[in-house]
């Protein structure tokens, strides 16, 4: 009889070396079920006498066993594992391993505390400490158990065998699925072994599989053939159905053994592989073919959608290979200078991005013969335009990140990305986000803000939808010290702990702005909720849901800034409707709480942020519980502090006050360096009263040479 079966493991064995196997006596299929309360008993070798005994020690569920008889003729026992006290335990031991008499140890006729030649699957001693055997305690586990038939006269002869064995502590069952005995003395069974062998049995087919560029790929089959069998891969073009004979070369091994190797893997591996399997009986070939991808490097963050003047960095690797890199743009090599750095590693960087680099790049890794090009990584450069103010303003601030949510893109339909513009640590928007093709409006100089773009956009979420959030790459920003801003307009009093951002996925590590429910009537209606944050890294004694009594205006724009230190935490809102939002009247809402207070002393330990971060929901509450009802916009981090006048400056450019712009004039050798930022185009004049000419071409940091002549220079904010 012929099993076909799924391998999650075999152990290395004689298969592969082909060794000789003899006649096999089979059962069948048994399927003798036990409950705590009953045992069974089998004949392994068929001879008309008893020879194992199978149940639950004294009807204990928790301690199944195998137990040997040694008056049989021949004498029995289970091949088990002795533990440091003395009692033996059974391994979960897989298809395809070899028992013989190198398995495991022989359990004598006596075991210390137990019946003669008795050893467990499962056994805690009556405690959950010491615990033999690996069939686990809370759930269904099979396998087989090795089995040892000896004579009783000095153990001259030995045969092997295995009995199969399904133990579900759960249901409290243990099932005796079939077993099998090998006739030839001191030969050893395959675990699964069923048949006299003659014709090849593929007993595990080769398995498809995807690998990086440069990984080393393991093919195998496990079969079961008497002669020993030989073995011949082959391959050809992914669903052909037409294969070629493999030889051993280049990165190719083992092409005539069972298992094939691949040193290496290159896209001129990628094809189909099967095994031809005979013997002097017959040959049988694997079916059906195994696919090997191979996946060539890949080229990050992409897309890139920055505004000029930032920074982009490109990255790549791949598994087991250490090359050379050759970065280029749109095809074309690049190299190191001026403001392009890496060219020739594994990680690209560009500086003061300009419209002219906006393009594909890739890059070309090299090891030996081998040359592969990695996957495009596209970058668009953004202009830093009057055209918002605000976006100007957050510019010369160095965010970390910053997500306008101003696509128009159908998140329902398109996995549409939210970009970051900043860094890009993009985003994905959650399938029933509402964004600009929706018509959702960001603030606008309609709301009183001529700062943001006549046509900005922003995304609308809802609570109790799972599916209404953004999902941010992870930012990995581990700090105590950072300060979160973004624009908000509520529909509703909002659920208590709707969260506006939630970063964290366990009981231990989560970060967060989100609403906390006023103990008093607090800022406006009774029974409302007040902007709050969550802090608590590692269990520390942070405001795990600090109150900050100050409540955003419902269908009102909002600018809120969460400011986080080690020692204490500030909420400001700002807004053209400040009575509504803070009952004390200043401008702005201003509300903080240090970490030496008597009421609650904390401290705000280090985040990671290494876990991706959302917008609109807390995920980890089921059904959409702590989601937001309101639009929100520009949401921007940043890795320090921004104090008060910063942020005022911030809200101003929302006004349409453009920020402030330094100009610094350094010397550099026998040049001048000028820089000023991302903001601003840098003007020059032979006389301090002018003309004043644009120099269109100059980005800061940008260099003259020095002369003796004047020339002045200043920066146009438009």
């Amino acid at each position: 009889m012929k099993t076909k079966q799924t391998v999650s493991l075999v152990s290395a064995s004689a298969l592969a070396a082909g060794m000789a196997q003899g006649a096999v006596t089979y059962s069948g299929l048994v399927n003798t079920q036990l409950t705590s309360a009953t045992s069974t008993t089998f004949d392994l070798n068929q001879d008309g006498a008893i020879d194992f005994t199978v149940g639950f020690n004294s009807s204990n569920f928790a301690k199944p066993y195998v137990q040997g008889s040694p008056a049989a003729v021949p004498g029995s026992t289970p091949l088990a594992r002795l533990a440091a006290d003395g009692w033996y335990g059974l391994p979960v031991t897989s298809f395809g391993a070899l028992i013989d008499a190198n398995f495991l140890t022989t359990v004598p006729d006596t075991a210390p505390g137990s019946a003669p030649g008795q050893a467990y699957l499962f056994q805690d001693n009556n405690s959950t400490i010491n615990t033999i055997g690996d069939w686990g305690i809370n759930n269904l586990t099979e396998g087989y158990v090795g089995l040892e038939m000896y004579d009783n006269n000095g153990l001259s002869q030995t045969n092997f065998g295995w009995v199969r064995l399904i133990y579900d502590r759960t249901a409290q069952t243990l099932t005796v699925v079939d077993y099998a005995y090998e006739t030839i003395p001191g030969e050893g069974i395959i675990a699964g072994q069923t048949n006299e062998l003659g014709a090849p049995d593929i007993y595990a087919e080769p398995q498809s599989q995807t690998v990086p560029v440069g990984a080393n790929v393991q093919l195998n089959v496990v079969a079961l053939a008497s002669p020993p069998p030989a073995y011949q891969w082959m391959a050809g073009p992914v669903g052909s159905g037409l294969y070629t004979n493999l030889t051993d070369a280049g990165n190719i091994s083992g092409s005539a053994t069972a298992t094939l190797m691949i040193n290496g893997a290159t896209p001129a591996n990628i094809a189909d592989y099967v095994v031809a399997v005979s013997n002097l009986v017959q040959s049988v070939t694997s079916s059906p073919p195994a696919t090997l991808s191979v996946v060539s490097p890949i080229a990050t963050p992409t897309p890139q959608v920055l505004f000029g003047g930032l920074t982009a960095h490109f990255n790549v690797s791949v598994s087991g290979l250490a090359p050379t890199f050759a970065w280029q743009k749109d095809g074309a090599n690049l190299s190191d200078g001026g403001r392009v750095s890496g060219s020739a590693t594994a990680h690209l960087q560009i500086s003061n991005l300009q419209p002219s680099d906006s393009a594909n790049y890739a890059a070309v890794l090299t090891s030996g013969s081998l040359a592969v090009t990695s996957t495009v990584s596209a970058l668009t450069v953004l202009p830093a335009s009057s055209k918002s103010t605000y976006d100007l303003a957050v510019l010369a601030a160095g965010p970390t990140a910053y997500y306008r949510f101003n696509e128009s893109g159908n998140p329902a339909t398109n996995n549409l990305l939210a970009l970051d513009n900043a860094a890009a640590f993009n985003g994905t928007y959650g399938l029933d986000v509402s964004n600009g093709l929706a018509g959702v409006a960001g603030p606008r100089p309609t709301d009183g803000y001529p700062g943001f773009a006549a046509d900005n956009a922003a995304a609308l979420f809802t609570s109790g939808d799972t599916n209404s959030q953004v999902t941010l790459a992870p930012w990995n920003l581990n700090t105590s010290t950072a300060t979160f801003t973004f624009w908000v307009n509520p529909a509703v009093i909002q659920n208590y702990l709707a969260a506006i951002l939630w970063s964290g996925t366990n009981d231990n590590t989560y970060a967060g702005v989100n609403y906390y429910r006023s103990a008093g009537t607090g800022a406006g209606l009774p029974g409302n909720v007040d902007l709050g944050y969550t802090w608590n890294e590692g269990g520390s004694a942070a405001f795990f849901f600090w109150d900050s009594a100050i409540m955003p205006p419902l269908d009102l724009w909002s600018m809120v800034a969460l400011v986080i230190e080690p020692s204490q935490t500030t909420l400001y809102v700002f807004n053209t409707n400040e009575a509504a939002t803070w009952p004390n009247g200043t401008f702005p809402a201003v509300n903080s709480i240090t970490g030496d207070n008597s009421l609650f002393p904390f401290t705000n330990q280090v985040m990671a942020f290494a876990s991706p971060e959302t917008v609109g929901n807390n995920p980890n509450q089921a059904g959409g519980a702590y989601g937001f009802s309101g639009v929100i916009s520009d949401l921007a981090v940043f890795n320090y502090v921004l104090n008060q006048d910063q942020l005022q400056t911030l809200y101003n450019a929302a006004l349409g006050v453009p920020p402030p712009v330094t100009l610094q004039i350094t010397s550099s050798g026998n040049n001048v360096q000028l820089t000023w930022g991302t903001v601003g185009l840098l003007e020059e004049a032979a006389n301090v009263q002018g003309p004043w000419t644009t120099n269109v071409l100059a980005t800061s940091p940008y260099t003259v040479p020095a002369t003796n002549s004047h020339k002045f220079y200043r920066v146009l904010v438009q």
